[in-house]
């Protein structure tokens, strides 16, 4: 049985996150055969926007992240460590359960484009 963990970055505890540099926590669930499971809430703290090795260490052991948007070097900083962001800014706003099960049931647009909200 093939286990998934996919982290959700939100700004609120309920609501997927427009930018990833603007979540305040990421809630991480284990997707087993399609059914989500075990799930755990990693708060981010006040980290300043950017800080690549945060959000590193706090997906440590997810596949993926889900988000509403991200930067080309979050992307990549995520990417080098196996894990893979899942842009959809359809998904920002959206609750977090109904992205997760958009993204098991495969309905979950995601965009290959690389925008940062932050101005750098």
């Amino acid at each position: 049985m093939q286990v998934t963990r996919i982290g959700i970055a939100t700004a609120d505890g309920v609501t997927v996150c427009d930018h990833l540099a603007h979540a305040a926590a990421f809630v991480v669930v284990e997707v087993k055969s399609g059914v989500s499971g075990a799930r755990v809430t990693r708060e981010r703290g006040t980290a300043a926007c950017g800080n690549h090795a945060t959000f590193v260490e706090m997906l440590a052991g997810c596949d993926a992240v889900i988000t509403g948007g991200i930067g080309q070097g979050a992307a990549v900083s995520l990417a080098a460590h196996g894990i893979r962001p899942l842009v959809s800014p359809s998904a920002a706003g959206t609750p977090i359960n109904d992205a997760l099960q958009a993204w098991i049931e495969g309905r979950l647009a995601t965009s290959d484009e690389r925008v940062c909200l932050c101005g750098d």
